[in-house]
């Protein structure tokens, strides 16, 4: 009797600890952060300004390309900043614009970044219109490219044109680019003025491909690849209120830089990739979600005593990306040429009804690859690297970024 009792309470004892320990674990487990989490924290990061190392390439390739310019009359008036498809460079333009201090030029920017018309054969009258407002700019007799300059004029350039998305100033369609052809001849007519252009790889190279435009604007500047350095720096105002210590101090340093240099190789070194795969590498305790916590409170610092998320960094790796048909792989084609589409465009661009694209639309949304944001298509950052492979692969014309 005394044993079957000492059995019972071991098997009670038993029962109680393999709860607690599955309790424990339940309330320990780490998981993706929810959407709502997500979201909160990208908007955050997009308020950021642009990565100090962006900014400064910006604005001294424009210090060069001006002071060249006004000092010498047959100097290149130009300037095309080029990134990836999945870049903010129209931001990044505006955000080194900003903070270029002592400017010797006044800045315009005459077209504003989301401006292609519903209907992109009229693009050219709409770029006509757009810049007739400035009394800087001559948008007659463009033809007459070939007058002598005088050196008196010189001293009358003091005005600078910013065109910060020129991925949105065509269509690929048929006389989808005259546009560019019609800004090609205002810029080299309008050599008074200095024009510092935007644009992504892909669509530099198709611009180059259908109508030579590297032939007319010689100076380009790429936007550098980030390392993991600078890839810290720009996402620790965030991070570091977000982010839980590592627990072996002597080694913090070290892991922490392990990490911001995977993530710059996963990202090869471009802004957006690594904030995407950034978030994505975050976890969350399970517990933290309970009692309808959905909100992250991220003007808190660390210093502060109320309650907040903490997070935890992973490995940070790409997402897989799901089996792709053909025509996903035209309709991704065209979305990063173009940077950011409507719907109506992108069907333009594909030569397609919209009625026969929009199921497979819906299943890129579906599966993460596309993002929507006021009627706009993009394809979702993270996913670049790979979808470049993949439309390399099935003999695709891709940009050599």
């Amino acid at each position: 009797m005394t044993h079957s009792f000492v059995h019972s309470i071991r098997q009670k004892f038993q029962s109680w600890f393999t709860q607690a320990q599955a309790a424990v674990a339940i309330e320990d487990e780490e998981v993706e952060l929810p959407d709502g989490i997500q979201t909160q924290l990208g908007q955050k990061i997009q308020a950021l300004p642009c990565c100090q190392v962006y900014q400064t390439t910006v604005q001294e390739a424009i210090t060069a390309g001006v002071e060249n310019w006004q000092r010498h009359l047959d100097a290149a008036n130009s300037l095309i900043i080029l990134g990836s498809p999945v870049e903010p460079i129209a931001k990044i333009l505006s955000d080194s614009l900003q903070s270029w201090h002592n400017s010797p030029v006044e800045v315009f920017t005459p077209l504003p970044c989301r401006m292609r018309p519903h209907d992109p054969l009229i693009m050219s009258q709409q770029i006509q219109q757009a810049l007739q407002a400035y009394p800087q700019i001559d948008v007659k007799n463009l033809k007459d490219t070939g007058d002598l300059l005088e050196a008196d004029s010189l001293a009358d350039r003091k005005t600078l044109m910013m065109i910060p998305c020129l991925d949105q100033c065509f269509l690929r369609c048929i006389g989808g680019w005259n546009s560019i052809e019609y800004l090609r001849d205002m810029i080299i007519h309008n050599r008074n003025c200095f024009w510092v252009i935007g644009c992504n790889h892909w669509a530099w190279d198709f611009l180059d491909f259908v109508c030579q435009i590297s032939a007319y604007f010689s100076e380009v500047k790429p936007l550098p690849e980030l390392d993991g350095a600078m890839i810290q720096t720009w996402l620790n105002p965030i991070a570091k209120t977000m982010i839980e210590p590592e627990a072996i101090e002597d080694s913090e340093d070290n892991l922490s830089q392990a990490y911001w240099r995977t993530l710059a190789s996963q990202s090869s070194g471009v802004s957006s990739i690594a904030f995407g795969v950034w978030l994505n590498s975050l976890r969350v305790k399970r517990d933290q979600l309970e009692d309808g916590k959905s909100q992250l409170n991220l003007s808190e610092t660390s210093t502060t005593n109320k309650t907040r998320f903490t997070l935890r960094q992973t490995k940070p790796t790409l997402p897989s990306l799901p089996p792709l048909t053909g025509i996903d792989r035209y309709l991704l084609h065209s979305l990063l040429i173009h940077g950011q589409m409507s719907h109506v465009h992108l069907a333009l661009s594909l030569g397609e009804p919209e009625s026969q694209i929009q199921a497979r639309i819906q299943g890129l949304l579906r599966a993460g690859i596309l993002a929507s944001s006021n009627g706009m298509l993009s394809v979702r950052a993270a996913h670049y690297a790979k979808l470049k492979i993949e439309l390399t692969n099935n003999n695709f014309f891709v940009g050599e970024d």
